[in-house]
Order: C-alpha cells, then structure tokens, then sequence
C-alpha cells in the first residue's frame, strides 16, 4: 500500500461512524457496528398477534416492503431462509411517544411505546432497505424520537385542484420523512373543493371531491400516520362561500361583484358556519382545524348587522369584532375537541383578547406590525410557517435548499429571494423551545404536476421560480432532529451542492 492509499484510509477510519449513516431525518443517537446485515428476499414479521394495531401497522408495512421487492410474511419460516423483522409494542421510559428503538444484527428488532412511534421506526427501516434484497445494509443500533410535535405540509387545493392520487401519494412521501400533518387549504375566492350535504350548490363544478374519495383519503391518511388538517379560510378569502351562500354577505356588501369577506355581525353567519365545519369535523377526525383568519379588516364598517354587534357586545370598531369572531369560532372548535390555528393577523394585544389556547401561524412576520416574539410573548405558541424559507409558490423566487439547510424552526424569515438572508431570531432556542410547536411548509397556488419537483426533487418544478429541490427533506431534518447536523453535512447527504 503506498502512501497516499494509506492516508485516504485513515482518513476514512478517524470519520466518525455517524456521519457514515444516510437517513432523512437522521436519527437522534445511533451506533454502528463492524459487521453488515443483507435482507432476504423473504421477510418474516413478527410481532403479537393479538395486537390490533399491530395486524394494521403490518399489513402496511408488508405493502411497503413490497414495493421495494421484498416477499413480506407473517408466517414463520425455517431458520436461515428469510429475514426476520421483530415489531413490538413495550413501555420504555427513555423513548419519548413518537420514539423508537431500532436493532439490525442478524435479524431485525424495532420497539416502541406506542403505534406511532413503532410505524417512524419502519419508516427508517424502509430507508435503509431501500436498496431492495440483495443489498447489504449496516449492523446498528438506534434510539429515535421527534424533536418537534407537529410537523407538516400545506398544499393549496382551492387555487390550483390537486386529484386525490395526488394527495394519497403525498400522504405517503410525508410519512417517509416522519412528517404529521397535511394542511390542506380547501376552499378561498377560487373554489370550494369538497362535498357538501348541508350545502349542495356550495362545491365548485368539476373541482371538488366526493364523499367517497374524502374516506378514501381520510383511510389512507390514518393508515400512514398523517393527519389531515381542513382550513375553511375564513372571514377573508370567501368569493366562492359569499358567492354560493348570498346570506354570509354584510348588508352593505355589492351583490354583482364577487366579495371576499363574509359578515362577521350577523348571526345566521355563525349558524351557516357551525354546520359547515361540523360536516367537514366530521369527514375528517383529528385534533385540528384551521381556521384562517388572514388578510382581512373591519375597518370602516357600514353594515348594520355589524354595528348591531358591536353595540350588542360593547365592542368598539372592527378590529375588536375581528377578535370576537375568532373567539367564537374558537369556542365552536374547541368544542367538538379540536385545537384551532389561525394565521397571523390579529392583535396580540388587542381587545377582546384572543384565546391563548389558539395556535398562531405567522407568516409574513410583519403583517399588521405584529413580529413573532409578539404573539410569543403575549402567551401564544406558534407554528412556523415563515415565508422565506417555507413559502414555496409559483409567484415568488423559493427559497433554495442551500439556504433552507441553515435554518431551524426558531427561525422567522420575511425575504422573497433566493439570495441569502438575514432570520429573524429573538430568542436563544431554549427560551423558547415549548412556545414554538414545529413548521410547516406551505405550497401556494401551485400545479400539481410541479409539486413533487419543488419539494423533493422528483419532477420538474418551475424553472422560472425555483429550481426543483430536496426542500422538503430540508424541513424534515430539522422538526425532527433539531439542528444536530450541520448544513453542509445535511446537503451532502441529499447529493446537494454546499456553497
């Protein structure tokens, strides 16, 4: 061996075995050990029969492993003709919930304390056998949990329709990276995207679903541990419910011209919207609703209905008639048992004060003056969905991943551009660590058929606004590890340029 061949191996000896393992979101602690391990294509899972959620999780798993060109089965075999993959439930007091053990010797251990916990721990199997039989995977431990609770995606299915394939393969992808929730923004000025009993005219000819593939997706959605969460947005972004539903209008409001604000005075508005939420709460069970709440004002009021209600609950001007509507609907929310999220918009200080248990969602971190470390400090938790760098739309130059890699979720960016930025960061991350509840990501006004490009890198994306990127890859690292690798570890690992 001459000099330079023992240098390079060296070199390659002193890496630490951890940056030797390529997984997205890598893992919070792991070991890797000196031998491999290579799958069967016969696959043997075991796991107690007696387990409900165990028979669902497996039967999803077998699916899965399928499509990577394994022969799954819950048959026991002989010893030495297929690979066995142990699934179990177990109380551990050091995995938190949503976390998991995994061990890869000569078989296969994954274990957690709960259901969902033990399906992430398939997720980071089905990374590493990715490959497909025949593929040497390493021998390793690992110990895995969240670093953030709620990790999500938006798409906008009012402005540009997305099928339902669409959204069930994108359920899919979002659990691979351990992301949990799907935003799904249904209805603004453009359309109303799904059924209605309670209101029949109420959906867009040609640009909705139908109850049956609402089940097919909500099924889908519970079977890979992604929660839907609908947004109605209201009260602004309403052309196609004021256009639909004539009575949510404000009495002053043209009746030739499509408005964008409903009546937040009247109270059948509040009776129309308590049956059109429930209908929907009930087409998709979760613990969240979105409510909207953005870019709208009350300023200037002149119909009656709303001067009647603010004399009726000893309200001063439109801003204050704006809270009152978000409490109300909170009220209405919370009770059938949901957490309710609102973007930014309202006043943090203002009056009526807004429930503190609604999640804030901000955005442009600068709407109405109000920054982040505003609603934080009046006693709010957020949601980052900041603009730059999660706003991914066709109309603004996106954010690229070299960028995205260097932030975390206590990170609020407000830049357009894809050129480098300054965040807006107030507080040491542990200041704040139980006032920010994760990211989201949030595509807007985009086709479908770009969708996979902007976020994975899988299509063609817009050439014009954003190249096609692992974004989404990007986010998922950081909700779920935290900050534990560095940028240019996390490109390199996504075959991304560091720069």
């Amino acid at each position: 061996m001459n000099y330079r061949s023992m240098l390079v191996m060296l070199l390659f000896l002193a890496i630490p075995a951890q940056s030797q393992l390529s997984l997205v979101p890598s893992p919070q602690e792991w070991q890797l050990k000196s031998q491999s391990f290579m799958p069967d294509t016969l696959v043997v899972l075991e796991f107690d029969k007696t387990q409900p959620a165990l028979q669902t999780l497996t039967q999803t798993l077998r699916r899965d492993l399928a499509d990577l060109g394994f022969s799954a089965s819950t048959v026991p075999v002989a010893s030495g003709q297929a690979s066995v993959i142990e699934l179990s439930l177990a109380d551990d007091p050091d995995v938190p919930p949503e976390g998991y053990r995994l061990t890869i010797d000569s078989a296969v251990a994954l274990s957690a304390p709960t259901e969902k916990g033990l399906f992430w721990g398939t997720r980071t199997l089905l990374q590493l056998f990715e490959s497909g039989p025949g593929y040497s995977v390493p021998q390793l431990e690992i110990m895995d949990y969240p670093k953030f609770e709620y990790r999500s995606l938006l798409i906008d299915n009012a402005r540009r329709f997305h099928s339902l394939q669409f959204h069930k393969d994108m359920v899919k992808k979002l659990s691979g990276f351990k992301l949990n929730r799907y935003h799904i923004h249904f209805s603004d000025n453009e359309s109303y995207t799904l059924p209605s009993a309670a209101f029949p005219d109420l959906p867009t000819e040609n640009r909705h679903f139908t109850r049956a593939q609402v089940d097919e997706l909500v099924r889908t959605a519970k079977e890979y541990h992604v929660a839907i969460v609908p947004e109605i947005d209201v009260p602004g972004h309403s052309g196609t419910l004021n256009f639909k539903i004539p009575e949510l209008l404000c009495t002053d409001a043209p009746r030739d011209t499509l408005v964008k604000k409903i009546c937040i005075g009247a109270e059948s508005t509040y009776a129309t919207l308590e049956t059109l939420f429930a209908e929907i709460m009930d087409m998709f069970p979760g613990e969240y609703w979105h409510l909207g709440a953005d870019e709208v004002s009350y300023d200037d009021l002149e119909c009656q209905a709303c001067l009647q209600r603010l004399q009726q609950e000893n309200l001063q001007d439109g801003g204050q008639l704006f809270h009152y509507f978000i409490n109300r609907m909170h009220d209405f929310v919370k009770n059938r048992g949901r957490t309710m999220l609102v973007w930014e918009g309202f006043d943090p200080h203002g009056e009526p004060v807004v429930h503190k248990d609604i999640l804030v969602c901000p955005f442009d971190v600068k709407w109405e003056g109000h920054m982040p470390h505003d609603y934080m400090d009046a006693g709010y938790r957020l949601l980052n969905t900041a603009w730059t760098p999660l706003y991914i739309s066709s109309k603004i130059y996106m954010t690229t991943p070299e960028i995205m890699a260097r932030w975390t979720p206590f990170m609020f960016g407000a830049g357009r551009a894809p050129q480098p930025f300054k965040y807006w960061q107030k507080y040491d991350p542990e200041e704040v660590r139980d006032k920010i509840i994760g990211a989201q990501m949030c595509s807007w006004e985009n086709l479908e058929k770009a969708e996979m490009g902007l976020f994975f890198g899988t299509g063609p994306g817009f050439p014009d606004h954003g190249r096609p990127a692992p974004r989404l890859q990007i986010m998922a690292e950081r909700v779920w590890s935290g900050n534990q690798v560095s940028a240019k570890t996390l490109l390199e690992r996504l075959g991304e340029a560091y720069w």
